[in-house]
């Protein structure tokens, strides 16, 4: 791989700058300043080096900052390539943080019509709940009715406060005047964010649709 692709992942786990007795300024830390250069690299020949590494890779850690900087470089170069990779492996981690975390990088990636949302969807129902939120987070950027339909799917059958919230805040992003009615059922709730977050998105859907 790429010495430069090897370099940024090394940065991004050095922990050598840490010194908690003397106190340091997280913004000035080595792994910082590399999650910061990570998040605007642009260079979509880097893509199947990174695929070809997160592939083969056995150090869930590597993978885990292989996933944030392949993330990034798929938001800024909107590789469809690479975001089929990213959402494949959401079934093959096993670790519930790498799988939270390459779910929240998904999120923020455009997945137009045809993208095999499968995955995500199927991580909507995990029995973790840090897997669930973020899956149903994953969904936004999503222009596949699927998604909407999923989102509404939850509104309708769930019971979990969280679940709901952050159904809303992904609605709020993606949903048509279609979700509206699943929305309205939770003007009414007793719990202050599940009520205002319908409300927000509800509002947002209007607006797009005016």
């Amino acid at each position: 791989m790429n010495n430069y692709l090897i370099d940024i992942i090394d940065r991004m786990l050095d922990r050598s700058d840490r010194n908690m007795e003397t106190g340091y300024d997280g913004s000035k830390t080595i792994s910082w300043k590399a999650y910061r250069e990570a998040e605007n690299v642009e260079n979509a020949e880097y893509i199947p080096q990174l695929i070809a590494f997160i592939d083969n890779e056995k150090d869930k850690k590597k993978r885990d900052r292989a996933y944030f900087l392949l993330g990034h470089i798929t938001k800024n170069t909107n590789d469809l390539k690479a975001l089929d990779h990213l959402i494949s492996r959401v079934n093959k981690e096993t670790d519930k943080y790498i799988i939270s975390a390459l779910l929240e990088r998904i999120a923020n990636i455009k997945k137009p019509i045809g993208t095999d949302l499968q995955p995500l969807i199927q991580a909507t129902k995990s029995d973790k709940w840090l897997i669930r939120h973020s899956a149903i987070h994953s969904l936004n950027n999503s222009f596949d009715s699927i998604a909407e339909n999923t989102l509404i799917d939850i509104l309708d059958n769930s019971d979990d406060v969280y679940n709901i919230i952050y159904t809303n805040a992904t609605l709020n992003k993606i949903g048509t005047l279609k979700a509206i009615p699943f929305l309205e059922k939770h003007l009414k709730s007793r719990k202050r964010d599940v009520k205002h977050s319908a409300k927000y998105a509800i509002e947002e859907i209007k607006k797009r649709h005016e």
